[in-house]
């Protein structure tokens, strides 16, 4: 005999297997409690993300079943902010699309984040834009095609409401992006452009062109916001960027350039054109590499940047003579209500400026995102992260 409690022919396959769990019925009623537990009374900014709703049912989505929950649920509660992400919309139902854009009339703030939407979905958008509320349309990370990029377009020349648009990482290219920037500046309010991961499309970036693009738009438009980050900007392209800065008429107000290659010469035209037109409030240039000649051209220009109230210089191969001439520019005459250093080179001479502002509070420490700390090992003060 065995002396193993199973017989002797054993077959797996013959035990009972357990039956799977019964996957929760995805409702009306259940959106209405999901968003009771992120949102607050009035209940009016709606949010879906597919892996969350895949980890809370326990199954796979349905593009067609559980989409048209959604939309119904959309219907029948308006809401005010409408994000959405990580979505595959199907053409095959094309009044579940009609649906889809007519629920979206009345929002104002519109977040359609990875998602996969076929070209019949921007044609019905673009028809409904007169009667559309929305002020920010974002589509960040949504691939668009050719086609898709010619109806935005089109929907933007035909909005009054929309103020803020984001088609970062929607692989634009050099060529279309023309398209994105001409309806830009004919919209009637748009004032806030993200852009960000502009491809070159089979071709090596010409950003040449894209500047050239750039310049022309901000010379003719009213934009105050400009993102263009992983864009390989280079110096020279900041040129038109830093004349528009120089202008006293200039309503521009923030601009995010950061993980490009503008180098030392793009930090010195930018400062030198925020110092001539001092109306800039917001600067990143984070990742561009402006070494320790930018970091110093930071520093002679940053006290003639008046309304200047963010800097983020973060992980620009700075080293520590550069950074303290920064800091020390903060005793002057300066009004950065946040500057942010960290991932270049610093010293104990950094530390010891970094201290003394800290504790004469000329900069607190909600201001920086380093701060200072006695090693005992080098017997000597030390900067450390303050985040």
């Amino acid at each position: 005999m065995c002396e193993v409690v199973l017989p002797c022919e054993y077959n797996p396959n013959a035990c009972p297997r357990p039956s799977p769990e019964k996957s929760r019925l995805f409702t009306i009623l259940l959106l209405y409690c999901w968003q009771r537990e992120y949102d607050e009374r009035p209940y009016r900014e709606f949010q879906f993300n597919r892996l969350q709703f895949e980890e809370r049912i326990g199954r796979k989505y349905h593009c067609i079943r559980d989409f048209r929950t959604i939309v119904n649920y959309l219907l029948r509660r308006p809401q005010l902010g409408v994000k959405i992400s990580s979505l595959n919309v199907s053409n095959w139902d094309a009044g579940l699309l009609k649906d889809f854009s007519r629920s979206l009339i009345p929002v104002w703030y519109i977040d359609l984040n990875l998602m996969h939407f076929p070209h019949e979905f921007f044609v019905m958008l673009r028809l409904n834009a007169s009667k559309m509320n929305v002020s920010q349309l974002s589509l960040e990370g949504t691939p668009l095609t050719d086609d898709d990029v010619r109806i935005l377009r089109e929907f933007l020349l035909v909005s009054r409401t929309l103020r803020r648009l984001n088609v970062s990482r929607c692989s634009l290219t050099q060529y279309n992006f023309a398209l994105i920037a001409d309806g830009v500046h004919k919209s009637l309010g748009v004032r806030t452009l993200k852009a960000a991961r502009i491809l070159g499309n089979s071709l090596s970036l010409d950003t040449e062109k894209i500047a050239s693009v750039l310049g022309s738009l901000l010379m003719q438009n009213t934009l105050w916001s400009l993102s263009l980050e992983h864009c390989e900007l280079t110096a020279q392209d900041m040129i038109p960027i830093a004349e528009y800065l120089a202008l006293p008429t200039s309503v521009f107000r923030r601009l995010r350039i950061a993980c490009n290659k503008i180098g030392s010469d793009g930090a010195f035209f930018l400062l030198r054109g925020m110092s001539m037109g001092g109306l800039l409030e917001l600067l990143d240039i984070s990742y561009c590499s402006i070494g320790t000649h930018g970091g110093e051209w930071v520093a002679k220009y940053l006290t003639s940047c008046r309304q200047l109230r963010t800097l983020n210089l973060n992980y620009n191969e700075m080293e520590s003579e550069a950074v303290n001439l920064i800091l020390l520019a903060m005793k002057k005459r300066c009004k950065l209500d946040s500057l942010t250093l960290f991932g270049n080179q610093f010293d104990s001479r950094t530390a010891m400026i970094v201290r003394r502002l800290l504790d004469a509070e000329v900069v607190l420490h909600s201001e920086l995102d380093i701060s200072y700390t006695y090693d005992e090992a080098l017997q000597d003060y030390r900067v450390v992260p303050w985040r």
